[in-house]
Parts: C-alpha cells; structure tokens; sequence
C-alpha cells in the first residue's frame, strides 16, 4: 500500500485508554466480530486457552463474533481488564478491540482519523473541547497506512466537493444558524437532487432560514420505538436502559392521550435542563459539528445528503433528551457524566438510522 495523506483530528493524538477506571467498559454493548486473521490463529492456539477461545466464538451468517454473555465479552475479568490482553498481549486481540474508539477511514485518496464518542473517555475529550470553543481542526502527515481502503467511489471532484461543503456547514453551525435549520435541509434536498440530474452542485452557505426542523414528541417516539430502543439494553447497556425506561414512564402514555400536553412537558424538562447546562445549545452545535466531521463523508458512498444531514439532527435532538431525564432531579451534571450519557447513546445511536423514513 502506498504513503498517502493521514488526517488526524485534533482530540486523536490527546486519547489514550484509561482502562479499568472507565465508567462504561467497551467490552460491553455490542458484538466483538473477530478478523480472519485472528480467527485462524485462534484455530490453532493450543491448550485450555485455546479451548476457551473456541468455545467463546460463535458464527452468525457472515459475522464471526465472541459470544456475549450478561457481562459482554467473555474476556472481560472482574477486574474490568482484558484478560485476553493480560495473557497474550494485544497481538491476540481482535482488530476492532485494539482500534477503538479510533475510527480509521481510507477514501484511497487519502485517510481520516477521528475517534468514536461511544467511548466515555473519547466523549470527555469531545465535552472539554466544545467548553473551551476549540475547532475540530485535522493536522496532516504522509504515511502508509495498515488498514483497507473502505469505499468504491473514485470521483476525486465529487470528494473534493465534500469537504469544502463539511468546512462550510461547519463555518454556519459556529455563526448563527441552528443545527436543525431548515438552512441545512434545504442544502441537502439540492445538493441531492443535484447528483441526481447531474447539474452544479450548491454551497451551503447560499442557505438560510429561520424555521427549525421540528422534532415534537410524536417524532421523538418514532425514533425512540422503531429504532433506538429494545428490551436487550436491561442486559447489554442497564446504565441507557435507565433513561429509557424513564422516557417511556414520562411520556408514552402521556403522548398517546394527550400529544400537546406531552410536548409540554418535553418542553419544560429542555427548560430544567438549561439550568444546568447554560452552554447547552453551544454543545448541541458542537454535537453536530463533530458529527459532520465522523460522518459527512459517508455521503462519498451512498449521495445521500438528505438521509445524514437528518441523521445528524434526529441524534442531536435525542441526546439533550437523554442529558434532561438524567438531570432532571439533580443539582448539577458534572462533565464525566455527560460523557458517560453519551457513550452509552452513541453505542444505539446508529438503529435511529432505521426510523428517519418513517418521520
């Protein structure tokens, strides 16, 4: 594979694992899929490690993944550590546990690195950030990278296009637009239609408006039942199922009765919250600046400008949601359990994804 450029965002080179003291261990919430590789050199370990290994993976169509158990992984010890790691060294561990909270993206052209806030440490990073107003600023190296290029695509104009549209959107989120106005939709809408019928591609910052995109309850209970929510996170993610359980005792019998008093509600528990959170709508912009540098580009592979500029804002609003049932009845929110909030919502985050058609 050939040197090519490296784009490592600024929080990348400040991470680093904090290991037993995380407040939401990564061994927990998801499968752990196992690489080729590694699966082989598992085959042939020897001995009680090796029976153990074996018992512990499980296949499901094309996933090869440890089995999870009501603790996560099979390897996590009491200790919370990795006895995998303590016993063979990172050389014996999947790819995706030594990468993470690292997302390495390789466009061919050139890769970027950012970090995945599912982490709470990644997340604590991203809060002190967006408190001190710092850019997500990329630095530079040329080197060759030791992971697969991850798209099909080589239209270098259209990616070019791509990010000159990120650097402008997020120029708009730092002034004065929301990160739900309809400015930002309205872009997308054109920017896609535009693929479509092959003609110039539109600025952002040729868009504004006043109106926001509204995100009422009858919404928020589209996103939260059809996609985000399952009875799996009691065991998985009991921390998430919490806010969960509470959203749904707060509002799904009152939204059935009675939407507009529901919305009320929602209203003033956004209200308690900003007592807490003076800076909230600044973390918010900040939320969705960030995920337009991890996501934008998706749009590279699929030109679906519309479905992840909405993506961006359905995730947005349905954090601060989880920020207000948390805080509800405290005091204050210290910025490990914001971070915390947020590891554990990143990790469901993406099933909102199967909901945006149905809004």
């Amino acid at each position: 594979m050939q040197k090519r450029p490296i784009k490592r965002i600024s929080l990348y080179n400040e991470f680093h694992c904090i290991g037993a003291a995380c407040s939401v261990n990564c061994c927990r919430g998801w499968k752990v899929p196992i690489d080729r590789d590694m699966y082989l050199k598992y085959l042939k370990e020897k001995g009680l490690f090796g029976f153990l290994l074996r018992c512990s993976i499980h296949h499901s169509g094309e996933l090869t993944a440890f089995r999870s158990t009501l603790h996560g992984c099979p390897f996590w010890g009491l200790d919370r550590l990795c006895r995998m790691q303590k016993k063979r060294g990172t050389d014996y561990m999947p790819a995706v546990c030594i990468q993470f909270p690292r997302q390495l993206y390789n466009l061919d052209f050139f890769c970027e690195e950012t970090l995945y806030l599912a982490c709470p440490e990644a997340a604590r990073l991203f809060l002190v950030s967006a408190a001190a107003h710092k850019p997500f600023d990329f630095t530079v190296t040329e080197d060759t990278p030791g992971y697969e290029v991850n798209t099909t695509n080589d239209d270098r104009e259209f990616l070019d296009y791509l990010l000159q549209s990120r650097e402008e959107l997020a120029s708009m989120l730092d002034g004065k637009t929301a990160f739900d106005s309809m400015a930002v939709l309205d872009y997308g809408r054109d920017a896609q239609n535009a693929c479509l019928s092959q003609t110039p591609l539109p600025s952002p910052l040729g868009y504004t408006s006043d109106m926001r995109y509204p995100m009422e309850i009858e919404k928020l209970n589209t996103l939260f039942f059809k996609g985000f929510y399952h009875p799996s996170l009691r065991t998985v993610l009991p921390f998430l199922n919490q806010l969960c359980q509470k959203y749904i005792r707060s509002f799904y019998r009152l939204s059935q009765r009675n939407p507009a008093a529901a919305d009320k509600k929602l209203a003033r528990l956004k209200q308690n919250l900003y007592q807490k959170l003076p800076n909230l709508d600044g973390l918010l912009q900040q939320y969705y600046v960030y995920y337009l540098y991890t996501n934008f580009l998706d749009i590279f592979e699929d030109y679906s400008f519309s479905k992840h500029l909405l993506f961006g804002i359905a995730k947005t609003h349905m954090l601060w949601v989880f920020f207000a049932l948390y805080a509800e009845h405290k005091k204050q929110i210290s910025t490990e359990e914001l971070a915390k909030i947020i590891a554990v919502y990143e990790r469901r985050a993406p099933q909102i994804e199967d909901a945006l058609k149905l809004l």
